[in-house]
């Protein structure tokens, strides 16, 4: 955990932690997806170190960074944002290097991580739509995949990740009945097959979950 305190210690120095929670309340609608997107991909460069996900994470901060100016909290997010690309730097290390510890990096990005999930809680009390619900469950994959590169099984997580799946499932099959319906069954169907007991298979489910992301209806 001396890592989490570097941060923490980083962001007081700045001033910028007792903004921490007000920021969440007023940027969650603003932020969650992107940085849902940037953490999953983050974990999944970490657990894989496949440079196709770090070319989507560089994608994704680009448009980050540009939208840093239109925040409340700006200086907040562009100091949680330097702690990304530092632990990002590192990952990239471990992958390539053979005197950097992977599993020191994975831990540090799972504590950038859940430092993030400080602008991930929102309010409001909608029902999520099946974008969102695909977002979470495609996070919540990249962080048990993590976790268990760290002999860290989370029994919670696991079940958390099914009861998404369950919605999900009656959601789809409440569609229309349609080609189009009959198209997004079947990438489903392969979705939910890549979930293997001993593993996710990342690379067929993340496929799926960017295709269903795409062609599923908004709400």
């Amino acid at each position: 955990m001396r890592f989490v305190y570097a941060l923490f210690a980083g962001l007081m120095l700045t001033g910028a932690l007792p903004g921490l929670v007000s920021a969440a309340e007023a940027s969650a609608r603003q932020t969650d997806p992107l940085l849902q997107d940037i953490e999953r991909y983050l974990l999944l460069y970490a657990a894989t170190g496949d440079d196709r996900f770090l070319t989507r994470l560089d994608s994704l901060g680009v448009v980050f960074e540009s939208q840093l100016g239109e925040q409340k909290q700006a200086r907040t997010l562009k100091d949680i944002w330097q702690l990304h690309q530092q632990t990002l730097s590192k990952v990239r290390d471990a992958h390539t290097k053979k005197d950097v510890d992977l599993k020191e990096a994975l831990q540090q990005t799972q504590e950038v991580a859940e430092l993030f999930d400080s602008f991930l809680e929102s309010s409001s009390d909608s029902v999520p739509s099946m974008r969102g619900e695909l977002r979470e469950l495609a996070l919540l994959e990249a962080r048990k995949a993590n976790r268990k590169l760290l002999g860290e099984p989370s029994a919670t997580q696991s079940e958390r990740i099914e009861a998404l799946c369950a919605s999900l499932q009656s959601r789809l099959e409440a569609l229309p009945d349609n080609p189009a319906r009959d198209s997004l069954m079947a990438h489903w169907t392969f979705l939910r097959k890549s979930q293997a007991a001993g593993g996710t298979l990342l690379y067929p489910f993340n496929a799926q979950i960017e295709y269903l992301s795409s062609h599923i209806p908004q709400s």
